[in-house]
């Protein structure tokens, strides 16, 4: 357990140090041998399909397309898919969930429903799970009265409409 939690700590050390990309990675921090993604996007999207991400904010022995990740390492990974949910109905529904291989994993949906219009909130889908090289990562919704929501916000960093995190555990 102690190297599990070490594992996660320099890892998310990683992630987060690694996740602005204006930001390089400084010369202490090791990251040899490290597999790591995270993906955003600043635009708003229907539910009904793939998320779709256009901004790769780190990507470290991983490759992305605009709607995926594969891994390029045989191993355990903690996968974090985080839509910004917005009703644009009263009672706006939105599920979420990972797919590996283009099929749904088991126990990752996640399903948050909008008394108000105009209402928004993030909900966080998470799985830790074997991947093998190759084995290819994307986020699909479906949903009534709802939108992923980006903010271009002027005071600080934009919000992104979903944060996808993936991160290798050794």
């Amino acid at each position: 357990m102690k190297n599990l939690r070490s594992c996660l700590g320099i890892s998310f050390l990683a992630v987060g140090i690694l996740s602005s990309p204006a930001l390089a990675i400084p010369n202490n921090v090791h990251t040899q041998g490290a597999s790591f993604a995270q993906l955003s996007s600043k635009v708003v999207q229907q539910p009904g399909g793939f998320v779709q991400f256009e901004s790769k904010d780190s990507l470290v022995r991983m490759t992305a397309t605009k709607n995926s990740v594969t891994v390029t390492q045989d191993g355990s990974y903690l996968i974090i898919a985080s839509p910004q949910v917005t009703a644009t109905k009263d009672g706006g529904c939105l599920d979420a969930w990972i797919t590996v291989n283009s099929k749904d994993v088991q126990n990752s949906g996640v399903r948050i429903c909008q008394a108000k219009t105009g209402n928004t909130n993030v909900v966080v889908s998470q799985v830790i799970m074997y991947l093998k090289r190759g084995d290819t990562i994307q986020v699909k919704t479906s949903g009534k009265d709802s939108k992923l929501d980006a903010i271009l916000s002027a005071k600080g960093p934009n919000i992104p409409s979903i944060i996808l995190t993936i991160t290798a555990l050794y």
